[in-house]
Order: structure tokens, then sequence, then C-alpha cells
């Protein structure tokens, strides 16, 4: 039980059962049915019954198969003595939330309490401070048919039950139902426990083992402080609801108030045209009261001064052949007009108001929905135009309008794109020439990429009053830049650079960048974001961190792809009799993605923290969660494979050439499902360029180790 063969093979096995569960949960949605179902099945049982009678092992005991054999390492493996220590922390603390995780669940109890108040006025109650005769209910007892015996005392109580308070709900002019989650959870400390511990670990291993010497002695003695630091962490808190102001636009930075904020004309119609179209401008054609190509303001603008000439442009997308036959459209035309679609109104109405979710339906609603919209516009009931007395201006800084219209039209996201891509090119031309001029100015290039990405997150966090981390766009661009910025560090304070290593790292950038311009341009808009994503730090944190895990991630199987290339010719690459440790390459692909699997363990513990705080929940295999774990299992995997020996130096160079894509697949895959509670970062334009993206790389990826010669 303590070979590390074992080890690999549990790994593997909770990466076969994370997977099958995450696509299960999409099933069960696209079923009718929640995604707990899958949840229950695969993460909170011991056993996956195959047809009634065939059990297979299921996230539980796959857990307690893990402590097991981590019990046996340790006892059997594990080398001892005070340099060790870290090692020992954290592999005990992986052994807290294992044992902790599986009792946890064990005598956890879930309830849903509801307090229904009668309304004199308009104003909502307050939050737990003020409920009385609250009612409670098990978990899964949706129709609240038998109420619990439990009394209301207990959202004072404190540890240990955890209230979590969820919102108040309107039934009507005059009564509010407040409802709260409340968990009776023991072990509710069990995920700080293993973060304290790991990350304790972490640094005492990297301190005392990797560096040692002086600096090691220096930072041990921050070890306390940080301890006590992690310790004060709040365990529970409330989301926040603060509003965020942003926005400025009939001219373009005319002031309009939309849903209580106020927005630029600009941005609003920048967001209404993505509503109806996907796009923020529209290509005339030769039928249409226009020409050339129309900005989304102009669109707006056309559509509330001539109305006539508006509605014979194409401006809605349908996403479904289906839902073009039924309402009688044509079939070979993916945008209509609001004419072709008001003709067929009532059929659109009424189809839109069948009470399922079959994707036809679903895009039906959407349809209607924008057709509605469209008339708001229209008839100028969507926005209001504000003036310097109104209220709502007065609270909202002019300048921040402003940027917000000049931040639309400096592009930086294209030009980003523009400099990362002819940062490739240069560094391409330079493989040929080798010449100090081109790696000079191509290392320029990779700067000014660098710079642009840097006034872009300036300028989105000045407008927004926020971090700009809280969004797949966002995310996307951090880590273009993290790569970005890891090529500008290497030219400047690295001696012995790896030159031909710039090639694929601004590559990827470039695809990032591209993918964010024109896959998910939609992003680029100011839209006010969910109040929960503003409601605490740790999300800011967990976001920038994952990003640093991801760009490591990623990193590392750029660097792969080098081994796997540069192998071919030079047999000192990788680790041999000849040569025990390889090339400077090779040891960088193991450093890339030790530093990509930590930043990633890192990112996801605090993602929990916030998930904590926002949910009233550590953890609870959402889709996205999953997407996390099953990077963080591959580049495990990948390093106790190395560690015990058990593939080759080639093999393991092969194993780390596939991080790119499983980080994309974890990153943009999951998005696609559409299911879980992380509904921001839901994207359902991309399916094609991932199935390109992840096409090419698996026929690299094939050409490199089938038909390069090895070095001999």
């Amino acid at each position: 039980m303590a070979s590390l063969r074992v080890t690999a093979a549990v790994l593997v096995a909770f990466l076969v059962l994370t997977f099958w569960g995450v696509l299960a949960q999409a099933n069960a949605e696209a079923s009718g049915l929640s995604a707990s179902v899958a949840i229950d099945r695969f993460f909170d049982s011991y056993f996956i019954w195959i047809l009634g009678v065939i059990p297979l092992p299921a996230f539980k005991a796959l857990a307690l198969l893990a402590a097991v054999n981590l019990v046996a390492s340790l006892m059997c493996r594990m080398p001892r003595g005070f340099k060790n220590a870290g090692l020992w922390m954290m592999h005990l603390a992986l052994l807290v939330l294992l044992v902790g995780g599986v009792v946890g669940s064990e005598i956890k109890r879930e309830y849903n309490g509801f307090d229904v108040f009668a309304l004199n006025s308009t104003e909502l109650p307050e939050s737990s401070e003020t409920a009385q005769k609250v009612k409670f209910y098990a978990a899964n007892d949706s129709l609240g048919a038998e109420p619990v015996n439990l009394d209301e005392s207990v959202l004072l109580e404190g540890w240990p039950y955890y209230v979590h308070f969820r919102g108040d709900f309107r039934m009507s002019e005059d009564k509010v139902i407040s409802m709260y989650k409340v968990c009776y959870d023991p072990l509710h400390f069990v995920p700080y426990a293993f973060m304290t511990l790991f990350l304790l670990g972490a640094v005492f291993h990297y301190t005392v083992k990797v560096r040692g010497g002086k600096a090691s002695a220096r930072v041990l003695k921050l070890l306390p402080f940080f301890a006590v630091l992690v310790a004060m962490l709040p365990m529970k808190a409330l989301a926040s609801v603060r509003s965020i102001p942003v926005g400025d636009g009939l001219s373009a930075t005319a002031p309009v108030l939309v849903d209580s904020a106020v927005r630029p004309f600009d941005s609003f119609a920048r967001d209404f045209l993505d509503d109806l179209s996907g796009k923020t401008t529209y290509k005339c054609r030769e039928a249409d009261a226009c020409e050339g190509k129309l900005s989304a303001r102009e669109v707006a603008l056309l559509l509330i001064n001539a109305p006539e000439q508006a509605q014979h442009l194409a401006l809605f997308k349908v996403l479904r052949g289906d839902v073009s036959e039924a309402l009688h459209l044509p079939s070979e035309k993916r945008y209509v007009s609001f004419a072709e679609l008001n003709a067929v109104r009532d059929m659109l109405q009424l189809y839109a108001s069948r009470n399922d979710e079959h994707p036809a339906t679903l895009e039906m609603k959407r349809l209607y929905s924008n057709v509605r919209l469209y008339e708001s516009v229209s008839d100028g009931s969507a926005f209001s135009i504000v003036t310097r007395n109104t209220p709502a201006v007065l609270s909202v800084n002019p300048h921040r309008l402003e940027a917000e219209v000049a931040y639309h039209w400096l592009k930086l996201t294209l030009w980003s794109f523009v400099f990362a891509l002819l940062a490739c090119i240069l560094a391409s031309v330079n493989t040929l020439y080798k010449s100090r001029k081109l790696d000079v100015a191509a290392n320029m290039t990779c700067m000014m990429t660098s710079a642009v990405l840097l006034a872009l997150f300036a300028m989105r966090a000045y407008v927004a009053a926020r971090p700009p981390m809280s969004s797949l766009y966002e995310i996307v661009l951090m880590v273009a830049f993290l790569l970005m910025a890891f090529e500008s560090g290497a030219f400047l304070f690295c001696r012995n650079r790896t030159y031909t290593l710039m090639v694929p790292v601004t590559l990827m950038a470039s695809v990032l960048l591209f993918f964010a311009k024109f896959v998910l341009e939609s992003g680029d808009t100011f839209q006010p974001i969910p109040a929960v994503l503003n409601s605490s730090v740790f999300l800011t944190i967990h976001v920038f961190t994952i990003a640093l895990g991801f760009a490591g991630m990623i990193l590392s199987g750029v660097v792969a792809h080098l081994v796997l290339f540069r192998s071919a010719r030079d047999k000192t690459v990788l680790p041999s009799s000849e040569f025990p440790k390889g090339s400077p390459l090779y040891s960088l692909l193991n450093g890339t993605l030790v530093f990509g699997a930590v930043f990633t363990i890192v990112g996801t513990l605090l993602g929990g923290v916030w998930a904590d705080f926002a949910w009233g929940r550590f953890w609870g295999f959402d889709p996205k969660e999953c997407g996390a774990l099953f990077v963080i299992l591959w580049a495990m995997l990948a390093l106790h494979l190395r560690a015990g020996k058990l593939v080759s130096p080639r093999g393991f160079a092969l194993l780390n050439s596939f991080n790119v894509i499983v980080t994309f697949l974890c990153w943009f895959g999951i998005n696609l499902l559409g299911v879980g509670l992380h509904s921001y970062g839901f994207q359902s334009g991309s399916v094609i360029w991932l199935a390109a993206f992840v096409g090419v790389d698996l026929f690299t990826i094939f050409i490199l180790c089938r038909f390069l010669p090895r070095a001999t």
C-alpha cells in the first residue's frame, strides 16, 4: 500500500471519477433533473452501482483508500528528519482533509429556513438578526411537508451551526420571504485546517529543503506570524450587496440610467447589440438602408430615430435550426430582422411561454426576450436620459464615464493581440537567423504587449471600481499577461535564456488574446457583475492566484513540447546515464509544473474560502470546482510518476505536453456545460475554437512523438 504505484493508481481513479461526475452533472441538467443527483451518486457516496448490481468505488471510498495509502506511506516510505518536516506537514494536511471530509459528510446536516414577513413599507427587513419564528425543513424536503424540530435560536447560536442568509424573496407587494441555509457541521473547520497545515508545510519545505542556508532561517522566523494570520481567517460571513458604479453614454459619453446604474450610452448600446447578435458592431447588407459598418451606438440611435429603417436590419441571431423551422424563418439565415420576427410574434410568444427546459424552448425564450428588449429601446423605456440634477448622477464620477468610452475607443485588447503576434513572428524568424537585434526587437514587442495589457487592467479597474478579475474574459487576459511578463522577465534577468522558448510562449499568449478579442468580445463591456462576486477580497486573490497556477501549467505544457522537439536532435536534453540531470530546459519543465501545481492548489483553496463566504460551503463538487481539482490531480499524477521513476524522462515530458489541453478543457470546456453555480463564467460560443485548438495540439504532439527521430 505504501508504493507510489498505488498512489498513481488512486490518482488516476480520482481523475476518471471527477471527469465522469462532471459529465453526469451536465447530463442530469439536460434531462431536467438537478445536478445534485449526480453529485450524490459520484461524490457523496461510497459506491457507484452499475446496472444496480456492479459496485465501483465512488469518491468517499477512494478518499478512504487514499488515506490508508497515505498512512502506509508515512510509516514505511516517507523520509524522516527535520529537513523533511515540510513534506510530513503537507501529507498530514492531506490526511486531515481526506478523513475529516468523509467523517464530516456523514455527520453534517442541512436545513432550509423560511420566514414570512408582512410589510407595511417598501423596505425589506434586515437579515438573520430580525428573524422571528423561522420554520426549518430538511434540505431534501423541497415541498416543505414536514418541518423539523429546530428552534430559530440556532441562527444566533454559532458553531457548530453555520448560518448563511440567502436573501429576501418578494412574494407580493406586502409579503416577503427571508431564506436561510443552516448547516450543522462540527467539522466545518477541516478545509481551513488543511489549508493552514499544507501552506505551512509547503513554505517550510521550500525554505529548509530546497533553499536551505541563512535564507531558510529568516523565513522560518515568519512562520508563526503566518500561522496566526491564517488562524484569524473568519470561517463564516455574509455576501455584501454593494452597488458598482459603471458607465457613461446619446453622445458617446452622455449618461443614461439603466437598471438603477448610470452608464455611458455607448456602453449601454454595446450591451444591447451584444444581447441581440453576439457582436458590438453591425455590418450593413446590400438591402439595408445603410453602408459600411455601424457601431453599436449608431445602431441604437437608428432604432430610436428611424425605427422604420432599423426594423429591417438583421440584428437577431438565431442559434438553432429547429427554431428557425418552427417559426418559418429562412433556414439558411443565422441573423434575422425585427420585421421578420414581429411577423411571427404570436407564435414566438406561444413557444416562449412553455414551461420546460428543452433547448429549443430556451432559445425561443431568449429570442422573445430580445424582441422585448428591442422594443424597449425603440420606445425609450429601456433607459432614461439623466441630467446633472438627477440624484443618481451626483454620486458618479464623470471622469469614469469618459474613461469607459476612451477604453472602447483605444481597442487595447486588439493592440495587445497584434503586439503578441508580432513578437511571435519576430521570435520565429530569429530562430533561423539568431540575430541579437531580432531578439531585442522581439522582446521589446513582448514588453509592449505587457505594457498594453497592464494599461488595460488599470483602465478596467478605474472604470468598474473593482479589481478586474471577475469574468472569464478578464481571467484570459490575466493569464496572457502573465505569460508575456514571464518572457519579459526572462529577457531582463536570465543570462542563460532558452531563446527558442519565446516562440511557443508568445504563440500561446497570442492564442489567448485572439480568443479574448474575437470569441469573448462580449466580456469587454462593463456590465454590472453579480453582487456575490463583489463580496470578498478572497475572490480577487483567488482569481489572481488561480491565474498564476493556470499560467504555470500552460507554460509547463509549452516547455514539454519544446523538450520533445529538442530531444530529437540533442541527447543531452533528457536525463540519461551520461547526463543524469539533463538540460536546463528539462529542469525548467519540472519547475514550471511544480509552480503551476502549487499556485493552482493555493488558488483553489482561496476559492473555497470565498465560496464559504458567498454560498455557505467550502466545497460542493461544482463542475468548475471539479475542473480545478482535475488540473491538480493531473499535476500530482505527473509529479508522483516522476518521483517514483515510474515513467522515463521522455514519458514525463510527453505526459506534460498534455498540460495545455487539460488546462484549457478544465478552464474553458467546463464553461460550455452551463452547469453549476459559476454562471458568470459560462461561454456557449467557443466550442468550435476550443475543439480546433485541441485538435491542432493533439496533432502536434503526435508529430513530435511519432515522426521525429530520437537523438542517439
